[in-house]
C-alpha cells in the first residue's frame, strides 16, 4: 500500500504491492540489506494485520457503523470513501444490500463537444475497481461478503489525509466555534485560522478551509429558509411578543415584494421621548445584497453618546419612500415631532421633510457643502480670503446681517457675482448657515458625521451578500453594545462624583451635581474660558447690557452682547450657544461672575443634560400637559398618548428593576396594589385590545445590485473621478432608465 511505499523510499527501497489478494511480488534496492528486509517485513504485517482485522470484524449492527469501520480502513490506506448501490428486500423498505466504493470509482460524464464553459472541472473518477459490498439480513444485520482492495491511482500521503472528503468532519465543538466568531463579527478565515493553531496545523483539524465556509453559509441560509422577507417579519413578530413596545412597518408594491421596513425597540421609544429633539438622518450606505439604504436615524442621549432612534432600509430615496419613513416614525412615536433634523443635500429628502416635519427646521451638513466648494468654485484654492470668507458664513456669523455682509464681500472678492452655484446655495442658507438657526435647538451639530459614523460601524457588521435578515441581526447587537456602553456611563456618574477644577466654586459644584460627566466637562470648558479667557469691553449704567471681548485679539476680534435681568433671573448672549445647545456659554458665565453670581438659575439647568435625564422626564408630568405639547393635531386621541406614555413609563422603571429580586418583587407587588385601585376606580370595567398580526407572505426584495457596487459610502458626483468623455457611437450610446412608481401597500404592528 501506499504508506507502506513512502515509507520504505525513505530508506532507500521500492516496493511493489500489486494487491493483497495476489502473492506479494517486490523488488528491493537497498543500501542496507538486513534493515531494509527488516522494516519491510514488519510493515507488509501491519497492513495484513488491518486488513484481517476489517474481515474479522465485518458483522455490524447498523449501516452507519460499517461506513464509520470501511472509512477508517480507507483513511489508513489513503483514499476516500462514497455511498454507491444498494438493494431492497422485496416488497420492503429494508436494505437487502449496501457497497461502499472508492471515491474515484466510475468515470466522469462527458459534455458535449460544442458546449463551451469557462471554467473545467478537472477529472477526478479515472474508474478504480476498489469496493466493499455488504450484505443485509432481515435483522439489519450487516455483513463483509466482498472486498476489492486494488486501486489504479495514486493515493493519498499520510500528510494529506485529512484532505480526503469522506474524512473530514465539523465536530460539535468545533461547529460552536465557528458559529460563535461568526456571530461575533469575526471572519470565517481567521476563526479557521484560531482553531487550526489550537490543535497545532490543520492536518489535525479535521476539516479544511472550505468546510467551514460551506458550515457558515449552510447557517446562514437556515435562518431565511421560509424567505428573507418572511424571515424577517417573524424576527419582527418575536420581538413584539417579548418587548410590548417594539414596533415596525412594512411595504410592500404591486407584487408584494418587500419594499422599505422600519423598526424600533421599546428602549429606542423611550430614547425618543427623552432626547428626540434632534435627530440625524443620513442614506450613504447599503449594505445588502438588495441593494437597500441603510437609514440609521440617530439621536443624542446626555451622556453625549450615539443612540438609535429608529433602523429603516429604504430600496429607493424617492419622496414616496421618504414620505412613507417619516408618516411611519411619527404614527410610531405617537406624532411627536423634531425640533431640528439633520440631513444630507437630498431634493428628495428635503421635499418629504417638508410635508411630513412642516414645523421642523431642517439642518444641511456643512461638510458635505464644504467638499463641493473645490470643485464648485473657480478661485476656493488660489485665493484665500474667498476660501476664509465662504468658511466665516458657516459658523463665524452672530446675525444675519454679519453673514449678508460677509457673503456680499466673498463674492466681491472673488468675482462670483454670475455664479449660479452659489446662488442656489444663498437661497437655503437658512439650511446650512449657524446665524439664522440661534433660535432652535441643535446641540450644536454641523454635520451628519454621527450618523455617517454609525454607518461605518454598520460596514463592519454586514456586507455585500448580507441578507436583511442577517442585517436586522447585526445592528441589533450594535444597538445592545451602545446601550451596554450607555450602562457603563451610568454605573461611572452614580459610583463616582465629579471633582470640580475649582473645588470652592459654587456654581461649578452645582453643576457637578447636576450634569452627566460628559455634559460637566463642556461646562466646566466655558466656566474657565469665560474666566481666563474673556473680559468685560463695557456695560450700561444699569448693569443689564455688556459687551464681552476675547483678551487675546489675535484669536477672534468679535464681540458678543449679554443681556442681564436681576430681577427676572433671566441671562442671555448673542452667540445664543444656551438656545442652540442647552448649557450657558462662556460670555455668561464671564458676566456672572463679574456681577458676583453664585449659582446657576433653575431655568439654565434643562433637564435633558442631566444625570437622570430619563427619570425627571417621567416623574410628575401632567398628562393634560404632555398631550398639549406632544401633539397639536386632532387625529391623534388623547387615550393613544396616555397609553403610550404609562407603557413606556412602567417599561423604563421595569428596566431599571430587573436584576434585583427585591426591586422586582416591591414593583410587583407595588403594582398589583395598583392594578386593584384601578379596578375599583373603573367598577370592574376592562378594555380588551385586539392586536392582529400579518399572515400574508412578503416576497423578497428585488435583486438589483449592480455589478462592481460595493458596500461603501456612496459617492458624490465631487468625489468619483472624473473619466474621460468619450464620443457616442453606436456601440456606447447612454441607456435611459425609466422608473413609474409602484402602487405600495403597508402593513404593521405596534402600539
Amino acid at each position: 500500500m501506499v504508506s507502506l511505499r513512502y515509507l520504505c523510499l525513505n530508506f532507500k527501497f521500492y516496493i511493489f504491492v500489486p494487491s493483497f489478494s495476489n502473492s506479494v511480488l517486490f523488488g528491493i534496492y537497498f543500501k542496507n540489506t538486513v534493515c531494509s528486509v527488516f522494516l519491510f517485513v514488519f510493515f507488509q504485517t501491519i497492513l495484513l494485520c488491518t486488513l484481517s482485522m476489517f474481515f474479522s470484524q465485518g458483522v455490524y449492527k447498523s449501516e452507519k457503523e460499517a461506513y464509520v469501520a470501511y472509512c477508517q480502513y480507507a483513511h489508513t490506506h489513503g483514499f476516500s470513501v462514497r455511498k454507491e448501490h444498494l438493494s431492497y428486500w422485496p416488497g420492503t423498505r429494508k436494505l437487502k444490500s449496501k457497497v461502499f466504493v472508492c471515491s474515484k470509482s466510475g468515470f466522469k460524464k462527458d459534455r458535449e463537444t460544442n458546449y463551451k464553459v469557462k471554467f473545467r472541472k478537472s477529472t477526478t473518477r479515472p474508474g478504480c475497481p476498489a469496493m466493499v459490498r455488504f450484505s443485509v439480513s432481515e435483522e439489519g444485520i450487516l455483513t463483509a461478503k466482498c472486498l476489492v482492495e486494488t486501486h489504479n491511482h495514486e493515493l493519498a500521503k499520510p500528510d494529506d489525509q485529512h484532505l480526503l472528503r469522506s474524512s473530514r468532519h465539523i465536530t460539535e465543538e468545533n461547529a460552536t466555534v465557528l458559529k460563535s466568531m461568526a456571530d461575533a463579527g469575526i471572519r470565517t478565515i481567521n476563526a479557521f485560522s484560531f482553531l487550526s493553531d489550537e490543535v497545532g496545523g490543520v492536518e489535525n483539524l479535521g476539516f479544511t478551509k472550505r468546510d467551514a465556509y460551506n458550515y457558515i453559509q449552510k447557517e446562514k441560509r437556515a435562518k431565511i429558509k421560509n424567505g428573507d422577507s418572511n424571515s424577517l417579519i417573524e424576527l419582527f413578530k418575536n420581538r413584539s411578543a417579548e418587548d410590548h413596545l417594539f414596533a415596525w412597518d412594512v411595504q410592500t408594491d404591486e407584487e408584494d415584494r418587500l419594499l422599505n421596513f422600519f423598526w424600533v425597540d421599546g428602549l429606542g421609544r423611550v430614547d425618543y421621548d427623552c432626547f428626540g429633539d434632534v435627530i440625524v438622518f443620513d442614506t450613504s450606505y447599503r449594505l445588502n445584497k438588495y441593494n437597500l439604504a441603510c437609514a440609521p436615524i440617530i439621536g443624542v442621549n446626555n451622556h453625549w453618546q450615539n443612540i438609535i432612534l429608529g433602523m429603516t432600509f429604504l430600496s429607493d430615496e424617492t419622496i414616496d419612500s421618504f414620505c412613507w419613513l417619516f408618516q411611519t416614525f411619527l404614527r410610531i412615536m405617537d406624532n411627536k415631532h423634531p425640533i431640528t433634523i439633520f440631513t444630507d443635500q437630498d431634493q428628495a429628502m428635503a421635499r418629504a421633510i417638508e410635508i411630513v416635519f412642516p414645523n421642523t427646521r431642517h439642518r444641511l451638513c456643512q461638510w458635505h457643502i464644504q467638499k463641493k466648494a473645490p470643485s464648485k468654485v473657480w478661485c476656493f484654492n488660489s485665493n484665500n480670503k474667498v476660501k476664509s470668507l465662504f468658511y466665516s458664513c458657516f459658523t463665524k456669523c452672530d446675525s444675519t446681517e454679519e453673514f449678508d455682509r460677509l457673503w456680499n464681500e466673498m463674492i466681491s472678492e472673488g468675482e462670483l457675482q454670475n455664479h449660479q452655484w452659489l446662488k442656489d446655495l444663498y437661497k437655503i442658507r437658512e439650511k446650512w448657515s449657524t446665524a439664522f438657526n440661534k433660535d432652535y435647538f441643535n446641540l450644536g451639530i454641523l454635520s451628519t458625521q454621527r450618523s455617517e459614523s454609525t454607518n461605518f460601524v454598520c460596514h463592519g457588521i454586514s456586507k455585500a451578500t448580507s441578507s436583511i435578515t442577517d442585517c436586522f441581526l447585526g445592528l441589533e447587537k450594535l444597538m445592545n453594545t451602545w446601550r451596554r456602553n450607555e450602562r457603563d456611563e451610568i454605573f461611572r456618574c452614580c459610583q463616582s462624583e465629579i471633582q470640580p477644577y475649582m473645588r470652592r466654586s459654587p456654581i461649578l459644584n452645582q453643576a457637578a451635581k447636576f450634569y452627566s460627566r460628559k455634559l460637566y466637562s463642556f461646562f466646566e470648558e466655558e466656566f474657565l474660558n469665560g474666566l481666563g479667557g474673556l473680559s468685560i469691553d463695557h456695560a450700561s449704567p444699569d448693569a443689564s447690557i455688556f459687551s464681552v471681548k476675547n483678551i487675546d485679539h489675535s484669536l477672534d476680534s468679535r464681540k458678543w452682547i449679554v443681556l442681564f435681568n436681576l430681577s427676572e433671573g433671566t441671562i442671555q448672549c448673542s452667540c445664543a450657544k444656551f438656545e442652540m445647545m442647552g448649557i450657558l456659554c462662556s460670555h455668561c458665565m464671564r458676566v456672572m461672575s463679574q456681577l458676583d453670581v453664585t449659582n446657576i438659575p433653575q431655568k439654565y439647568l434643562i433637564p435633558r443634560w442631566s444625570s437622570s435625564a430619563r427619570k425627571e422626564l417621567y416623574s410628575g408630568l401632567n398628562i393634560e400637559r404632555m398631550v398639549t405639547s406632544v401633539c397639536t393635531s386632532k387625529q391623534v386621541s388623547r387615550y393613544m398618548i396616555f397609553r403610550n406614555y404609562v407603557c413606556r413609563f412602567a417599561y423604563q422603571i421595569s428596566t431599571e428593576a430587573q436584576g434585583n429580586e427585591d426591586a422586582e418583587q416591591y414593583l410587583i407587588d407595588g403594582m398589583s396594589a395598583l392594578a386593584l385601585s384601578v379596578h375599583n376606580i373603573m367598577e370592574g370595567k376592562r378594555n380588551n385590545g385586539i392586536t392582529e398580526g400579518i399572515h400574508k407572505t412578503i416576497r423578497d426584495p428585488a435583486k438589483r445590485r449592480p455589478k462592481g457596487v460595493s458596500n461603501a459610502r456612496l459617492k458624490d458626483h465631487w468625489e468619483k473621478r472624473k473619466s474621460k468623455k468619450v464620443k457616442p457611437t453606436e456601440q456606447n450610446l447612454p441607456t435611459k432608465f425609466y422608473f413609474t412608481a409602484a402602487e405600495s401597500g403597508s402593513q404593521s404592528s405596534f402600539m
